[in-house]
Parts: C-alpha cells; structure tokens; sequence
C-alpha cells in the first residue's frame, strides 16, 4: 500500500483536506487497499473508447439480435399456424413457454460462473452455437413433446447469455459509460423484434409443400446463428488486456479507468469467496424483486407483441408486418435513455421515466375498444416503448454498483435470470379465450409496471441519502491526478458497497 498516494477529503464543514484513506480507523477500511490515482491522458481515452466502440458493440449486438430471434421467434410462428400444424390443445402453447423458463432461470448464475472461467469469447459463442443448431431442430418438430424438447434445450443454453455480455462489457467501459453502450448493444433485441417480424412476413411468402413457412423461420434464423457464432468467436478478444486492436498505451488507459471507477481488480483470479459475497447482502434481494418486475411488461412484448397487434384484425402477413414500427420506435427511445442515463450519471429516476410511458400504454389498452384501432396501435407503441429500456437500464444500473468482478458475474449471472421468472407469469396471463384483447393481460403488466416505479423511486432515493451520508461522516474522497483533477467514486480495492469509500450511482 502506498501512503503516499494523494486523496483528497471535502466535507462540509469544516473543509478537510489532504487526507489519505489509510488515515481512516482501520474498521473503515475493508481490504486496507489505497487507490492510486491515474492520470488519463483524454486523447488515448477517446481512441480507447472508439476502438472498443466501433470494435464490439456492433459484434455483440449481433450476437444479440441472433440470440433475441431464436428467443421470440415462437411467437412469429404461432401467427403462421404453427399450434395447428403440430396439433397443440388447449394451452398447450402457453406451456412450451413456461417450461423454457425453468432451465433459463436455473441455468443462468452457472453459466455466467463459467463466463467468469473461460472468459466470454468461449462461453457466448458456444451458447450460440448450441441453441442455434436447436433452433434449426425445431423446424421438424411433428407434435407438442418434440417441440418442448427442443425449447428447453433453447432455454439452457440461452439463460446465461445476456448476463454473460453485461459481465463481458464492464470489463471494457466503466459504470460511468456503461448504461448508453449496454443500450446500443441491447437495441439489437428491440430491433430483433422488427427484424423477426420482416423476416417472417417474408417466410410465410414461400409457397412449399414440404416445410411449412414457420419451419423455414428457424431454418433461416438458426442457421444464421451458427454461422456467426464462428465467425464471432474468431474474432472478439477475450478481454481487454488482450485486444489485439488496441495498443499497449490504450490498454492501460482502459485498465486505470476500470480501477479508478468500475472494478476492484482487473483480470483477478477466481474466488468462491468473493463471488458469494453479494448474495449476504439485502441490495441483491431487492434487486432480484425490482428485475421480476421491469421484466414483464419485457417479456409480454417480446412473446406476445404479434398477437397483441392481432387485435387491430389484420391477417398473419400484416400482423407480423405492423410489429415493426413499435420494435423500431423503440429501439430509437431506449438508445436515447441509456446515454442520458450515462450523461447524467443516474439510473433509477430514469427507469421511472420509461415505466410510465408503459403504465399509460396499458391504462389506453384497457379503457378503450378493439374497434377503435389508430389508438390501439398508438398504445402498443407506448407500452413496446416503455418496455425495452429497461433492461439495459436495470443491467447498467446493478454493474455499476458491484465493484468486485466475482461478485458482479456470480450476482448478475442471479438477478437478470430471475428477472425471467417472470416468464411464467407472463405465458399464462394471454389466455387465448380473451383474445384479442387479453384483459387479464394488460392489468397483470400494469399493475407490475406500478409495482416496479415505486421499487426504483424509493430505491434510488435511498441512494443518494446515503451517499450524502457517507459524505458527512467519511468526507467525500477524491483521487486526484497530476493535473488536480478528481474523480468522485472510487472502486480499487472496494470489494463490496459496504466499503465507505464507496458510492452508489443512483
């Protein structure tokens, strides 16, 4: 430990200055680990930040987009007929949905342990590479069992995928800029949907007797999933202190500025210790409960959206072709969310944000008439685009609050996978008796949306209380580099959010 590295204390009153964090009482000190301040040079940051930018968002949103297809594409071939060709019954369908939420549930906190072991280079692209040759399987399921196989070996090996990019990226951008690069990144699911539409409304065109037009749905798409699951595996590196793009100066300018405000440690070794630590601690708990809840109005656009426009009374073509505008729409809104959310260094109030766009979407819904369907498309687009933000709000918003990188894939491989839990709500609340307009539905996904605003404003609240807090009693500790500059929140050597160095970003 060095004493002589600078940190600078501001409190209120009476300003204190030039003082050390060893010089806090030993107890108050978890690790015993002082921060050395870094000086960035801002002309190597920038090129830092375009190289990763231009280097792997667009692969990992690819990776994404592929991943979200074979996720939702279910939902395109239900409108093509898909229950009636393999002779499903009663909720029959409903089930298939369900059941791939138990391995996606279960499966997610191992496979985000074995992204921490083998790094994401190896453990996305064999994800892909197995739930894209299921998906190509599905296409010649004859009844409902094969169908249900072949879905739940999908839910395996995608449960672990999101989490797994989150982790993959926060050793990349820091929690000051993660939130506007996961939205970038995650826009590739909404667009999935638009895509996934245009893609089947093209499908259902062939006229072949011996696949159905939602056979050649998966064909396309797993294949498409395979092939680039090659390919991506050849090309991203497997950290950053790896990346072949980047230069030695680029590197340790992207190292310094994960230490000084992102992560513990970088390229730590694997520690059970560590990994669990997280899990004795009530924010996870809560963060758990919030991710259940901003997840539903998620999961019912995403499985439901086709057969929510079925509504309007347009036929299969027109149906899958009018999911598109809300998914593009959308897509624009959650990019422009998670960079304000970046460039105001806040998370919670923003998720409010977007919640009540979808509140008022399902409040329209359920007040007004199916016949009355200018405003019926209008409310499908507040609800699709209230819904997609959140995710990528609520992913940045727990990475940029776990600072240690074994608790953060052990907790995020935990809470994004519950968060899925609420796929078993949500396959059972469109009941097909109420179609088109799934009434039950539409108050299940209000009444969370409500449920998850006040989760995320008393929650963000407290934050900032007790940031001010640790403020007066600790001092507000600043590192400084050779030029007086300061960086506020601090994480070398914090290991969990209970360390009074550290400050939450609300």
């Amino acid at each position: 430990m060095k004493s002589s590295d600078p940190i600078e204390m501001v409190e209120e009153a009476p300003p204190r200055t030039d003082i050390r964090a060893a010089d806090l009482p030993e107890e108050e000190q978890p690790g015993k680990v002082e921060v050395a301040p870094q000086e960035h040079d801002p002309a190597v940051v920038r090129r830092f930040l375009w190289k990763c930018d231009i280097r792997l968002i667009p692969c990992l949103g690819l990776m994404y987009l592929l991943n979200s297809l074979d996720r939702a594409n279910l939902g395109n071939a239900k409108t093509d007929g898909l229950e009636k060709d393999l002779g499903l019954v009663g909720n029959q369908y409903n089930q298939i949905l369900t059941y791939y939420y138990i391995p996606y549930v279960l499966c997610g906190p191992l496979f985000a342990l074995i992204t921490r072991l083998i790094t994401a280079k190896y453990s996305l692209t064999g994800m892909m590479l197995v739930f894209g040759a299921f998906s190509i399987a599905t296409a010649f399921a004859k009844n409902f069992a094969q169908l249900l196989v072949f879905r739940l070996f999908i839910g395996i090996f995608e449960s672990g995928f999101l989490a797994s990019v989150v982790i993959y990226m926060s050793g990349f951008w820091t929690r000051a800029d993660i939130a506007s690069r996961i939205g970038l990144f995650f826009a590739s699911n909404v667009i999935a949907s638009a895509f996934g539409g245009l893609l089947a409304y093209g499908t259902f065109q062939i006229n072949d007797t011996r696949l159905r037009g939602w056979s050649y749905l998966f064909i396309i798409e797993g294949s498409l999933t395979v092939f680039f699951a090659i390919v991506m595996g050849l090309y991203i590196p497997q950290r950053l202190t790896s990346a072949r793009f980047l230069t030695a100066e680029e590197k340790a300018a992207g190292v310094a500025r994960q230490l000084s405000d992102s992560v513990a440690e970088v390229d730590s070794d694997f520690s059970w210790k560590e990994a669990l630590i997280e899990m004795k601690n009530w924010h996870t708990y809560l963060r758990i409960l919030i991710s259940f809840s901003v997840a539903v109005p998620l999961a019912s656009n995403n499985n439901f959206l086709a057969p929510m426009v079925a509504r309007l009374g347009y036929g299969t073509a027109k149906t899958n072709l009018y999911t598109v505008a809300p998914a593009i729409t959308a897509a624009v809104f959650l990019v422009a969310f998670c960079f304000s959310s970046d460039r105001f260094r806040e998370r919670g109030y923003h998720l409010c944000a977007v919640l009540t766009v979808t509140i008022v979407g399902y409040v329209i819904l359920i007040t007004i008439d199916t016949s009355n369907l200018a405003v019926s498309y209008f409310a499908l687009f507040l609800t699709t685009v209230g819904a997609y933000p959140v995710s990528p709000l609520f992913a940045a918003w727990c990475v940029s609050n776990l600072p240690n990188m074994n608790s953060r894939a052990f907790t995020i491989g935990v809470i994004l996978p519950m968060g899925n839990l609420s796929g078993f709500l949500v396959s059972n609340i469109f009941i097909n008796k109420e179609a088109p307009r799934y009434i039950t539905a539409l108050r299940v996904n209000l009444g969370f949306a409500i449920l998850a605003i006040v989760l995320c404003f008393t929650y963000g609240t407290w934050m900032r209380w007790e940031n001010r807090r640790r403020d007066r009693v600790h001092g507000r500790l600043t590192t400084l580099d050779n030029h007086g500059h300061g960086q506020e929140y601090i994480t070398d050597g914090v290991l969990t959010a209970k360390d009074p160095r550290f400050r939450f970003m609300a």
